[in-house]
């Protein structure tokens, strides 16, 4: 039935070509020709056969970044000039320049940009449906939908201290999960958060990662008891930019580490199954967005007690 429809479809535009079919093509060609009418058949079946404006550059806009958009006209407009106004369902996610496009008679068909920013909301770590609404002249109005990719992440220090053995057994990242666990129901996002010390052959930032906790240009947010402050950015590398947040709030003893300030692997009180006072590991400052935040570049005993930091995955 519906090739029947397509082809007679087509049989009635061809043999009305030269009179001016209904469908107007988005395809370049001779309109004598048999495979033009073809190609705006299709192309009308499958884009719309009401389609008035071309938007290319994508659906996608990072959190904290831009998207730009190439907005051009299908059609000649038929009056000296056509405007178009742009607005955003949540302006609180995404905002938009320019609010308004005009188009003419010769310009119709040259791409104008459209920028859509990406607002950074800092309060949770998902992705946020936004919907860009085109105003045409006939006062119709034309959903562009857009995906805010996030790009936060989160962290937290612990309240209870622990010593220099918390990851006996193999258990550093059970700790953390399990502190995790309680948090939720205040408002920490949920995940997997594992621990930010690293340890032997385990966990290791640099000259080489092994199971590293931070991912690449992100934004690390502290729940800090649900207050939720930017600790630190991440660089390409997957580690903090320093002096890029308020670093990470944390028990006065400050939290164990295992870095040294060029983030390679120092004093790990055993590979962390150690709580001798004649061991010792690195450890940090709280709230230090310098590099005491990773080390302070001279260890503790293993017996002393401090916060572990964990990390959303």
């Amino acid at each position: 039935m519906c090739i029947r429809w397509i082809s007679l479809f087509f049989a009635i535009c061809f043999s009305a070509f030269q009179i001016g079919c209904a469908i107007k093509s988005e395809n370049s060609g001779d309109p004598s020709t048999k495979e033009y009418y073809e190609n705006a058949i299709i192309n009308c079946l499958i884009s719309g056969c009401d389609k008035e404006i071309i938007i290319t550059g994508g659906n996608t806009l990072p959190e904290g970044g831009s998207l730009l958009l190439s907005v051009s006209l299908v059609h000649e407009p038929d009056s000296s000039s056509v405007v178009y106004n742009f607005s955003t369902s949540n302006p609180a996610i995404a905002s938009i320049s320019p609010a308004m496009m005009t188009f003419t008679p010769s310009d119709y068909n040259i791409p104008q940009t459209l920028t859509i920013t990406g607002m950074s909301d800092d309060s949770d770590s998902t992705d946020n449906s936004v919907v860009i609404s085109i105003l045409t002249p006939d006062s119709e109005t034309i959903p562009y939908p857009i995906l805010q990719k996030d790009n936060d992440k989160f962290l937290f220090a612990t309240a209870v201290s622990y010593a220099g053995n918390f990851g006996s057994g193999g258990f550093a990242d059970f700790v953390c999960q399990n502190e995790a666990n309680t948090l939720f129901s205040s408002g920490l996002p949920s995940g997997t958060y594992k621990t930010f010390a690293v340890a032997g052959t385990w966990r290791r930032a640099m000259p080489s990662k092994i199971d590293w906790v931070l991912k690449s240009n992100k934004e690390y947010i502290d729940f800090a008891g649900g207050t939720f402050v930017k600790a630190f950015s991440t660089d390409a590398n997957a580690l903090f930019g320093f002096g890029s947040g308020s670093g990470i709030s944390a028990t006065a003893a400050g939290y164990w580490t295992g870095l040294q300030t060029d983030w390679s692997t120092a004093n790990t009180c055993q590979g962390w199954t150690s709580s001798s006072a004649s061991d010792q590991g690195n450890f940090a400052n709280s709230l230090d967005a310098s590099t005491g935040g990773i080390s302070t570049g001279t260890p503790d005993f293993c017996n002393v007690t401090k916060s572990l930091v964990c990390v959303q995955q």
